[in-house]
């Protein structure tokens, strides 16, 4: 995993396609949760000699906009694959969500801006697992909260 065509050199981090095992294709994930992961991955492989899949889910987050003293912290976090259809529920005020379902009904990615600690760790869960989910409930939620319920109840 992560060798180039010459064999003690190794390509890691956001600059480096890889096997995204989870969806079955090569990707590049150009952010620092994967090149620090895809680091710790290559390393223990190095130093124990044993080869293990790197099983990766694309993740992304922001703070940059989390100021200090602010009434409303803006942070957002992504998990899974934006590929399907959009369901986007909520107004920013105070949060917004949008999940991407395929053909299948299947969650493939899911998008939460404003969330608590709690609602912030579902999201890996549901985008680890690609649930059936009702998209019909999904689209008639009234909150972000009650989105983030229907998505739950399908695991």
């Amino acid at each position: 995993m992560f060798r180039t065509s010459i064999p003690s050199i190794f390509a890691i981090g956001d600059v480096a396609a890889f096997p995204l095992k989870m969806y079955d294709r090569i990707a590049r994930v150009e952010h620092v949760d994967h090149a620090r992961k895809s680091a710790q991955h290559c390393i223990e492989t190095l130093l124990t000699s044993q080869a293990k899949a790197y099983d990766y889910l694309p993740y992304f987050y922001s703070r940059v906009f989390e100021y200090e003293g602010s009434s409303r912290k803006i942070w957002w976090q992504f998990y899974g694959d934006n590929v399907g259809e959009t369901i986007e529920v909520g107004n920013f005020d105070p949060k917004i969500a949008t999940f991407w379902i395929d053909s299948d009904s299947r969650l493939k990615g899911v998008f939460l801006e404003s969330g608590t600690p709690e609602e912030f760790s579902l999201l890996p869960k549901l985008a680890r697992s690609q649930p059936i989910v009702d998209k019909a409930k999904l689209k008639s939620a009234t909150s972000v909260e009650d989105a983030l319920e229907i998505a739950r109840s399908s695991l």
